[in-house]
């Protein structure tokens, strides 16, 4: 506390109007954590607002689905203030929750929530660890106070964008394999979507991002959705640029009744041809990767190693000169 009031002291330059601001702010605080405490848990512990929260998930009722945590809710309410659900299912924050892999409704509240608590769960950290810093000044604590800010607002954003690239990497990994499959199952005689069934069931312990992709489609399909608009929405789940082409052929096949089989050879051909350059590619750049660390580790050891006796050796010769 004696920090904190000598550093507005010497912002301000008034003992007592320091006083008097410290005061102020701790008093607002106070009020302010109170209320927003006990709103949060007369909303969170009411059977009717737990309810209602449960209802605009999408749960009609209580049975056979998973229980939804206080928690969960909580973040859920606090980032439906940034994140309207009129526009959830078109944003582009709602696409790049689906391409990582989060597909929940609530997926774009839980994460607006996030990226607004942890830069303020960050600052408060930092302001409470500002008294250990030694000889810390005005600049410094407010340059901590930002860094401690702009790595909350950034870090779920990154951590997302890395979810979503290793996820279609693996994805755009193993379609070549997916559309082999199809393509037997084409070939004896199953339609395309007892085909993605199937190929859906034998890929679940290979590759399950991709069969729980799949058994979406197969399952949009029971439902009455067409099998091209299906398909289109298997392109913008995954995201992969080289799949809305697939999709485009697959439709104009079923559109014209020309042979899926070939279709799907001919992209499988395609996929896996990428695949292998991108292999290539990867393989090709271990050798400039390579550098740095032969260059910082092996090469200041084998110098020490090759030239250290001798250099020692030269040392001794001219100290006895």
């Amino acid at each position: 506390m004696d920090y904190l009031l000598g550093l507005i002291s010497g912002a301000v330059g008034d003992e007592q109007l320091a006083r008097m601001i410290f005061l102020s702010a701790i008093a607002m605080s106070a009020m302010l954590a109170v209320a927003t405490i006990g709103l949060l848990a007369f909303g969170l512990q009411s059977p009717v607002q737990r309810r209602l929260a449960l209802i605009k998930r999408g749960h009609g009722s209580d049975s056979n689905i998973r229980p939804v945590g206080n928690l969960q809710l909580l973040l859920e309410r606090v980032g439906q203030r940034m994140a309207p659900e009129e526009n959830a299912k078109s944003s582009e924050t709602r696409m790049l929750l689906i391409h990582a892999g989060y597909r929940s409704p609530s997926a774009v509240q839980v994460y607006w929530a996030v990226r607004l608590l942890l830069p303020l769960i960050l600052l408060a950290l930092a302001v409470l660890a500002l008294p250990l810093l030694p000889k810390s000044g005005m600049t410094l604590s407010l340059l901590l106070a930002a860094g401690a800010v702009g790595v909350g607002w950034l870090a779920p954003a990154i951590i997302v964008e890395k979810r979503k690239e290793a996820r279609m990497t693996r994805l755009r990994t193993a379609f070549p394999d997916a559309l082999d499959l199809m393509v037997v199952c084409v070939e004896s005689g199953l339609a395309l979507p007892q085909a993605i069934e199937r190929v859906a069931e034998e890929m679940a312990v290979s590759h399950s991002e991709l069969a729980e992709e799949l058994a979406l489609v197969n399952a949009e399909v029971r439902a009455g959705i067409p099998a091209a608009q299906a398909l289109k929405n298997l392109a913008d789940r995954t995201g992969l640029e080289d799949l809305r082409g697939l999709v485009s052929l697959l439709s104009q096949s079923i559109r014209f009744g020309t042979s899926v089989a070939d279709t799907l050879r001919i992209y499988a051909e395609e996929f896996r041809d990428r695949r292998t350059q991108a292999a290539e590619e990867r393989a090709a750049k271990i050798g400039t990767k390579l550098v740095f660390p032969l260059i910082f580790c092996l090469w200041p050891s084998f110098f020490l190693v090759a030239i250290g006796p001798a250099l020692i050796g030269v040392l001794k010769a001219f100290g006895k000169l």
